[in-house]
């Protein structure tokens, strides 16, 4: 299992795990643009009992066009997001890659919500692609 640690921006706010990643995808829904100020958001999915936090992010809850309550934590002075939660996946959050220490584990194997993908964004042929979420 891979140890992981990251961070937010000012490093106020902390995480680590030792934890095998569940799914690792690139997000192209408006939510996910929006929060991020990008073209797409990648999402390192893990067990979200394993994750320890050390500093206390503020959380942004708000519904999925699927109806499922979302969660996004962030830290309160530097604004990073970090984790998000999703009430269609129980006990599984997924963390913003850019947040990992260990970038060498992020590795997308999907590419989700190409319906609503920014245009111009490029797609890599080689990993799976959904118009939506696939269930």
């Amino acid at each position: 299992m891979p140890k992981l640690s990251g961070k937010c921006l000012c490093g106020n706010i902390r995480f680590s795990m030792d934890t095998e990643i569940i799914r690792t995808a690139n997000c192209h829904c408006s939510d996910c643009r929006a929060a991020t100020g990008a073209a797409y958001g990648t999402l390192v999915m893990v067990d979200e009992d394993a994750i320890h936090v050390t500093g206390t992010p503020k959380i942004y809850r708000h519904k999925a066009d699927s109806g499922a309550d979302i969660e996004k934590h962030f830290c309160p002075d530097c604004g990073s997001q970090l984790f998000g939660r999703n009430s269609g996946r129980p006990k599984v959050t997924s963390i913003r890659a850019g947040t990992l220490d260990q970038t060498s584990e992020v590795r997308p194997s999907v590419n989700v919500f190409l319906d609503s993908k920014i245009e111009s964004t490029p797609i890599d042929p080689d990993l799976k692609g959904f118009p939506r979420m696939p269930g």
